[in-house]
Protein backbone atom coordinates (compact mmCIF):
# COMPACT_ATOMS: atom_id res chain seq x y z
CA UNK A 1 0.00 0.00 0.00
CA UNK A 2 1.32 3.40 -0.94
CA UNK A 3 0.81 6.12 1.63
CA UNK A 4 0.41 9.80 0.76
CA UNK A 5 -0.64 12.47 3.26
CA UNK A 6 -1.37 16.00 2.10
CA UNK A 7 -1.33 19.05 4.34
CA UNK A 8 -1.68 22.77 3.73
CA UNK A 9 1.95 23.26 2.68
CA UNK A 10 3.52 19.81 2.53
CA UNK A 11 3.03 16.33 1.15
CA UNK A 12 4.31 13.17 2.81
CA UNK A 13 4.58 10.30 0.36
CA UNK A 14 6.27 6.93 0.13
CA UNK A 15 9.90 7.19 -0.88
CA UNK A 16 11.16 5.01 -3.71
CA UNK A 17 14.68 3.59 -3.60
CA UNK A 18 15.81 5.73 -6.58
CA UNK A 19 15.23 8.86 -4.46
CA UNK A 20 17.70 7.88 -1.74
CA UNK A 21 20.65 9.75 -3.31
CA UNK A 22 18.60 12.97 -3.26
CA UNK A 23 17.57 12.35 0.36
CA UNK A 24 21.22 11.76 1.31
CA UNK A 25 21.67 15.52 0.89
CA UNK A 26 18.95 16.09 3.53
CA UNK A 27 20.80 13.81 5.94
CA UNK A 28 24.17 15.41 5.29
CA UNK A 29 22.77 18.94 5.55
CA UNK A 30 22.41 18.14 9.28
CA UNK A 31 26.02 17.48 10.40
CA UNK A 32 25.30 18.18 14.09
CA UNK A 33 22.53 15.57 14.12
CA UNK A 34 24.72 13.07 12.27
CA UNK A 35 27.48 13.66 14.80
CA UNK A 36 25.07 12.99 17.69
CA UNK A 37 23.66 9.90 16.02
CA UNK A 38 26.69 8.39 14.32
CA UNK A 39 29.83 10.06 15.62
CA UNK A 40 30.55 11.51 12.14
CA UNK A 41 29.19 14.56 10.34
CA UNK A 42 28.20 12.65 7.19
CA UNK A 43 26.39 9.42 6.44
CA UNK A 44 26.83 7.29 3.34
CA UNK A 45 24.31 6.21 0.75
CA UNK A 46 24.81 2.62 1.93
CA UNK A 47 23.81 3.63 5.48
CA UNK A 48 20.71 5.44 4.23
CA UNK A 49 19.79 2.43 2.07
CA UNK A 50 20.17 0.10 5.08
CA UNK A 51 17.89 2.40 7.11
CA UNK A 52 15.38 2.39 4.25
CA UNK A 53 15.36 -1.41 4.08
CA UNK A 54 15.04 -1.69 7.86
CA UNK A 55 12.03 0.63 7.99
CA UNK A 56 10.29 -1.11 5.11
CA UNK A 57 10.89 -4.54 6.65
CA UNK A 58 8.27 -3.63 9.28
CA UNK A 59 4.79 -4.53 7.96
CA UNK A 60 3.34 -1.09 8.79
CA UNK A 61 6.61 0.81 8.29
CA UNK A 62 6.67 3.77 5.93
CA UNK A 63 9.66 5.77 4.73
CA UNK A 64 8.14 9.10 3.74
CA UNK A 65 9.59 11.95 1.72
CA UNK A 66 8.43 15.40 2.82
CA UNK A 67 7.93 17.80 -0.07
CA UNK A 68 6.96 21.46 -0.26
CA UNK A 69 6.27 23.12 -3.59
CA UNK A 70 7.61 20.00 -5.33
CA UNK A 71 10.96 20.16 -3.52
CA UNK A 72 12.23 17.39 -1.20
CA UNK A 73 12.66 19.01 2.20
CA UNK A 74 12.89 16.07 4.59
CA UNK A 75 12.28 12.49 5.54
CA UNK A 76 10.08 10.73 8.10
CA UNK A 77 10.03 7.11 9.23
CA UNK A 78 6.55 6.17 10.42
CA UNK A 79 5.55 2.84 11.95
CA UNK A 80 1.80 2.63 12.44
CA UNK A 81 1.94 -0.48 14.62
CA UNK A 82 5.32 -1.81 15.69
CA UNK A 83 5.12 -5.63 15.95
CA UNK A 84 7.39 -5.52 19.03
CA UNK A 85 5.11 -3.31 21.15
CA UNK A 86 1.97 -2.54 19.06
CA UNK A 87 2.75 1.19 19.38
CA UNK A 88 2.83 3.85 16.67
CA UNK A 89 6.25 5.44 16.22
CA UNK A 90 7.67 8.38 14.34
CA UNK A 91 11.14 6.93 14.41
CA UNK A 92 12.75 9.74 12.42
CA UNK A 93 11.86 13.26 11.37
CA UNK A 94 14.68 15.08 9.61
CA UNK A 95 14.32 18.33 7.68
CA UNK A 96 16.85 20.19 5.59
CA UNK A 97 17.99 23.20 7.72
CA UNK A 98 16.56 25.64 5.15
CA UNK A 99 13.10 24.35 6.08
CA UNK A 100 13.48 24.05 9.86
CA UNK A 101 11.70 26.44 12.23
CA UNK A 102 9.07 27.28 9.61
CA UNK A 103 6.25 24.97 10.68
CA UNK A 104 6.95 22.15 8.22
CA UNK A 105 7.98 19.69 10.92
CA UNK A 106 4.92 20.52 13.01
CA UNK A 107 2.67 19.98 9.99
CA UNK A 108 4.36 16.67 9.13
CA UNK A 109 3.92 15.38 12.68
CA UNK A 110 0.28 16.44 12.71
CA UNK A 111 -0.36 14.58 9.44
CA UNK A 112 1.31 11.46 10.84
CA UNK A 113 -0.64 11.70 14.12
CA UNK A 114 -3.94 12.08 12.26
CA UNK A 115 -3.12 9.07 10.10
CA UNK A 116 -2.19 6.96 13.12
CA UNK A 117 -5.38 8.02 14.95
CA UNK A 118 -7.46 7.01 11.92
CA UNK A 119 -5.76 3.61 12.06
CA UNK A 120 -6.87 3.21 15.69
CA UNK A 121 -3.70 4.31 17.49
CA UNK A 122 -4.22 5.89 20.89
CA UNK A 123 -0.76 7.48 21.04
CA UNK A 124 2.37 8.12 18.99
CA UNK A 125 5.87 7.58 20.34
CA UNK A 126 9.28 8.96 19.45
CA UNK A 127 12.82 8.50 20.78
CA UNK A 128 15.02 11.57 21.21
CA UNK A 129 18.76 11.37 21.78
CA UNK A 130 19.11 12.82 25.28
CA UNK A 131 21.76 15.35 24.18
CA UNK A 132 19.57 16.71 21.36
CA UNK A 133 18.10 19.72 23.15
CA UNK A 134 16.55 21.23 20.01
CA UNK A 135 14.63 18.02 19.31
CA UNK A 136 13.47 17.78 22.93
CA UNK A 137 12.10 21.31 22.73
CA UNK A 138 10.40 20.60 19.38
CA UNK A 139 8.63 17.43 20.56
CA UNK A 140 7.70 19.05 23.87
CA UNK A 141 6.05 21.99 22.07
CA UNK A 142 3.97 19.44 20.14
CA UNK A 143 2.64 17.93 23.37
CA UNK A 144 4.95 14.91 23.64
CA UNK A 145 5.87 13.95 27.20
CA UNK A 146 8.82 11.90 28.36
CA UNK A 147 7.93 8.59 29.96
CA UNK A 148 11.22 6.69 30.05
CA UNK A 149 14.94 6.94 29.42
CA UNK A 150 16.72 3.97 27.88
CA UNK A 151 20.24 3.21 26.73
CA UNK A 152 19.63 2.22 23.11
CA UNK A 153 21.06 2.23 19.60
CA UNK A 154 20.58 5.54 17.81
CA UNK A 155 22.30 5.34 14.47
CA UNK A 156 25.77 3.84 14.94
CA UNK A 157 25.94 4.74 18.63
CA UNK A 158 24.37 3.29 21.76
CA UNK A 159 23.46 6.14 24.07
CA UNK A 160 20.79 7.62 26.36
CA UNK A 161 17.50 8.04 24.49
CA UNK A 162 14.43 9.73 25.94
CA UNK A 163 11.16 8.07 24.97
CA UNK A 164 8.32 10.54 24.50
CA UNK A 165 4.67 10.02 23.59
CA UNK A 166 1.54 11.96 22.83
CA UNK A 167 -2.00 10.71 23.44
CA UNK A 168 -4.24 11.03 20.38
CA UNK A 169 -7.66 10.60 22.00
CA UNK A 170 -8.71 14.12 21.05
CA UNK A 171 -8.03 13.38 17.34
CA UNK A 172 -10.45 10.47 16.98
Amino acid sequence: MSLALTGERIVLRETVRDELPALLSVYNSNPDYNLLRNGTEEVTLAEVAAEYDSTLSIPTGHWLTLSADGQMIGVMHLVVSNPADQKSWISLLLLHPDFQRKGYGREAVHLAETYCASAGSLHVHHGVIAQNEQALLFWGKLGYEQYRQVHAPAGRLVQPVLLVAKWLTSMQ
